[in-house]
């Protein structure tokens, strides 16, 4: 988006407008003031989102093969965290806590805010990290990210046709699926009926190193 300058929102910023101080309770004139001018400059960013919806989408467009792309094991955000689950193991040991490493990284990401955005855009892991928020798809591409960073060779995200995500591996003869949505884990015995007719509603299937697309199909 290199055409256009976005600095000037910057000026209507409703969280540098929080900083300054909110009124106290008491001071119910200028509480309603103040939240006058957050509704007005939210109308503002919507106004400015409409109007240039068109162009940010098809920045944000990724084909099937370009979506593995938002898959990072290495990323310095996903390191930090692979290093803080880590720490709670001495030492840690993929074999042995794997599995408890993979509830830690879920407890982290479903604690934050579930939010749907009002357009297609890629949130990146510093975001994420700084709002403590997402969607579900950005949340499944970071939680795949953190699998693969705590060991896993087969953790992938997995998108359905209705645009649910959930992130599968395998471990120990089993095939652990994480619901994203709903933010549980359900495991499947390997080739179990059960794993063959969830992935009949998969669309696409990928991580950093390859990806499937089961639209055509």
């Amino acid at each position: 988006m290199s055409g256009l300058d976005f600095s000037f929102l910057k000026k209507f910023s409703p969280i540098d407008t929080l900083k300054q101080g909110a009124p106290s309770i008491g001071n119910t004139t200028e509480l309603k003031k103040k939240t006058a001018e957050l509704e007005l400059q939210l109308e503002l960013f919507n106004l400015i989102i409409e109007r240039y919806r068109k162009f940010i989408e098809d920045g944000e467009s990724k084909s099937v093969s370009e979506l593995r792309q938002l898959v990072r094991p290495m990323d310095s955000a996903i390191i930090e965290m692979k290093i803080g689950i880590e720490d709670r193991f001495n030492p840690y040991s993929y074999d042995s806590n794997f599995l408890l490493a993979t509830q830690r990284a879920m407890d982290i990401l479903f604690a934050w805010k579930r939010v749907k955005l009002p357009l297609s855009f890629w949130m990146s892991f510093d975001d994420m990290i700084r709002l403590r928020a997402a969607d579900d798809i950005d949340r499944a591409i970071m939680l795949c990210s953190l699998f693969r960073a705590l060991g896993s060779e087969s953790a992938r995200v997995l998108i359905g046709k209705d645009k649910s995500a959930w992130v599968s591996f395998l471990f120990g003869q089993k095939q652990y699926v994480v619901d994203v949505g709903q933010k549980t884990m359900s495991t499947y015995p390997l080739n179990e009926d059960g794993i063959k007719q969830f992935m009949y509603n998969i669309q696409y299937s990928f991580n950093e190193k390859d990806y499937e697309d089961y639209s055509q199909d």
